[in-house]
């Protein structure tokens, strides 16, 4: 299985590392707020983030299901982020091939709210072995994507990719 390449966006953005182990993407996963896709490092103002992205899976088939985890590893900021990962949203039982809107929302959308630096937003798209699998985490701070997938029977990651946020100041407002 070919290894992901430190050219990665993922591995440069220290999210191989601080959220998931490297892994091979195997299918597609797009996430768009309004009309505006997330692309890898791409930034995005928190005023654009209030209502939940919609999510949609590109590969697998309706057989296959799938867990998607939003996470902030960089709580309260980037450089001492001691309370890492902030869990933002989880959503089970996605069919392939469809979207997140077909899942089962277990922890609902918080919209980021970075206070301090750059935050990065990591959505990251797990297989699971069958359906109902999957409980939520007692609590949102302090979440480990890598231990929750392991604790709840996932595999590795299928897809990925992060935004970055900073809190906006009056002047970056338009």
């Amino acid at each position: 299985m070919a290894k992901m390449s430190s050219s990665d966006p993922l591995v440069l953005g220290r999210v191989v590392g601080d959220v998931i182990h490297s892994f091979n993407p195997s299918v597609q996963m797009s996430v768009t707020y309004n009309t505006k896709q997330v692309f890898n490092g791409h930034e995005f103002f928190p005023s654009a983030l209030t209502t939940r992205p919609k999510v949609a899976i590109d590969g697998g088939d309706m057989r296959t299901f799938y867990t998607l985890i939003m996470t902030d590893p960089d709580v309260p900021g980037p450089s001492d982020p001691y309370l890492r990962e902030h869990l933002h949203w989880m959503v089970t039982d996605i069919p392939g091939t469809t979207d997140a809107t077909f899942g089962k929302e277990i922890v609902s959308y918080e919209s980021p709210k970075p206070q301090i630096g750059i935050h990065r937003y990591v959505f990251v798209l797990l297989k699971q072995k069958r359906r109902q699998s999957v409980t939520p985490p007692s609590s949102r701070d302090h979440f480990n994507t890598i231990n929750f997938s392991a604790h709840s029977d996932l595999s590795l990651p299928v897809a990925a990719v992060y935004f970055n946020a900073q809190r906006e100041t009056a002047a970056r407002r338009r």
